[in-house]
């Protein structure tokens, strides 16, 4: 942040305040260094969950100023490893590795505080900085509480704006993290399960049952399913939302109507699980392969493979077109309906609730 700030010996009382070291030194740039990995990874992740051509840049910006920020650091405190800063009313000692420089009181035109953390002392012909970074927090405010703020707005905007900024960036990628690995909101855009899903409704799917999702990041060659933390496999009726074979932008919203193991098969306008005809209250339309004459699925579904379809038969793009689905596409369970603005305004609330 930048502060500026001025010199007066009637406000200042004699203090030194020493260079963080050992342990404390290991802490300091130990939680930098995470920092910028964190800041590293946030872009990363965001890149591949969000559908924004901007995350690498701004993302990169911002990691790339924590990375210089540790480099300073690093570096200065390399420099300033053991050395101190002395202040009283005739000026600055400052005192690092290779020996010590005093400031006088009378070369002082004004101090600032600039982005990298330092204290950098602007004198009349020549200007000499310390690491302010590296001091413990309370030295820190100590050494600051003795010189006058020149803008003291100007430093509590600059602040309280950054302050802003860092608690707005925690939250998205919070938010961020909750959308991908617990639970996302979605909007029906079409009628393919009709009627148990309606065009405009909203609702809420959970991503806790079938395991956590990781997207397909630097390095990996598809998104890693960890079906290992999950609570349960998929089971037939579930209604989940996933990206067929094939498809890497848009997510579908069917019904899971046969897992693996399963024989299926499609006959008198119905689904027969294995040599049973499935019971499907919810179905609208009769099922068939009229449309799908291309691609028909029949048999045992393979391992690692669910089949889904819209509950409305007649109008839903779904198994009988582009095959079984892997479950390693499955990203969620639909949980709730909590809105559709159609039926709000005229005020039936009869379908919000729990999806079955």
């Amino acid at each position: 942040m930048l502060q500026f700030l001025r010199f007066e010996g009637s406000l200042v009382s004699q203090g030194e305040y020493a260079v963080v070291s050992g342990a404390e030194a290991w802490r300091f740039l130990s939680r930098r260094a995470l920092y910028a990995f964190l800041l590293a990874y946030s872009t990363i992740f965001l890149a591949a969950a969000i559908p924004f051509d901007g995350a690498y840049f701004f993302g990169g910006l911002i990691t790339g100023m924590a990375l210089i920020r540790l480099a300073v650091n690093v570096l200065k405190y390399r420099s300033f490893r053991g050395g101190k800063i002395a202040i009283d009313r005739d000026g600055f000692g400052i005192f690092h590795s290779a020996g010590g420089v005093r400031v006088k009181a009378e070369d002082i035109t004004y101090c600032e505080i600039n982005v990298f953390g330092n204290l950098v002392v602007r004198e009349k012909y020549m200007t000499t900085s310390f690491p302010l970074a590296l001091l413990k927090k309370e030295d820190r405010q100590a050494l600051l509480a003795q010189m006058r703020d020149m803008s003291p707005k100007r430093t509590e905007l600059f602040k309280k704006a950054y302050d802003i900024f860092d608690a707005f960036l925690v939250a998205f990628i919070l938010a961020m993290h909750i959308r991908q690995f617990i639970i996302q909101a979605y909007y029906i855009p079409t009628g393919s399960m009709e009627d148990t899903l309606l065009v405009g409704d909203h609702l809420l799917v959970e991503k806790i049952t079938y395991g956590p999702a990781i997207p397909r990041m630097i390095g990996m060659e598809k998104p890693l399913h960890l079906n290992f933390l999950g609570l349960r496999e998929v089971k037939r009726g579930d209604i989940i939302i996933f990206r067929p074979p094939g498809e890497e932008e848009k997510d579908f919203i069917k019904r899971c109507i046969a897992v693996e193991g399963d024989e299926y098969h499609i006959e008198d306008g119905s689904v027969w699980i294995n040599g049973k005809r499935l019971d499907e209250p919810y179905v609208k339309g009769l099922t068939s392969y009229r449309d799908f004459v291309d691609r028909k699925i029949e048999g045992k579904v393979p391992a690692g493979m669910v089949i889904a379809m819209g509950d409305n038969r007649e109008n839903s793009f779904d198994s009988r077109g582009f095959g079984y689905l892997p479950v390693e596409r499955i990203k969620g369970r639909a949980l709730m309906l909590y809105w559709n603005t159609a039926h709000i305004k005229n005020l039936d609330f009869s379908r919000l609730g729990l999806i079955r």
